[in-house]
């Protein structure tokens, strides 16, 4: 999606919420970073203390430091008008029917839903016609979970387990035995 907003864009301003060191590994984190820089992303990260205060058992820390605290922020002192959301209706039966109602993450934020539409195949697509970089990890883990289920954010994080997410650095039960 980054790369959407950027051929409209190439200027705007672009917020990178790190999920910290135990949610998502630090390569990981360094990739997804350079691969934004290399397109040409005016980068901003944030991220809150409570991830690496909590560690593990900081759930639903993005949605009380970002979602509702961070995002309005920005919205009354420092301008943002919209966030772009990656979220697509495929994705699950909750997203689906969220789209559906029109149920907006950040109502102080305008939002702009470009991939709502697209199916993992439309994705994909989209970033080989334009050779665009991509975590190097999808390639491995897509080969046990479908690229149609290889998302990063569920990756590690333990509130996806059903999703195929991996729980401290031990591969899903679901996938061991492959």
């Amino acid at each position: 999606m980054l790369h959407l907003v950027l051929a409209q864009a190439p200027d705007i301003e672009v917020l990178h919420w790190d999920y910290g060191r135990y949610y998502i590994p630090r390569p990981v984190h360094e990739e997804l970073v350079a691969i934004a820089r290399s397109m040409g992303a005016n980068l901003r990260i944030e991220t809150s203390p409570l991830y690496d205060e909590l560690k593990r058992q900081a759930i639903n820390v993005m949605g009380r430091e970002l979602i509702e605290g961070l995002l309005p922020r920005l919205a009354q002192t420092e301008g943002f008008d919209v966030q772009f959301v990656g979220l697509r209706a495929e994705e699950s039966l909750k997203r689906r029917r969220r789209l559906k109602r029109r149920e907006m993450i950040c109502p102080k934020l305008g939002e702009c839903w470009p991939l709502q539409h697209w199916r993992w195949l439309d994705v994909w697509a989209y970033i080989a016609s334009r050779d665009l970089p991509y975590l190097s990890l999808y390639d491995s883990r897509a080969a046990l979970l479908g690229y149609e289920r290889a998302r990063f954010t569920t990756l590690f994080d333990p509130e996806f387990a059903d999703l195929g997410a991996e729980a401290d650095n031990v591969l899903h039960w679901r996938w061991r035995n492959l």
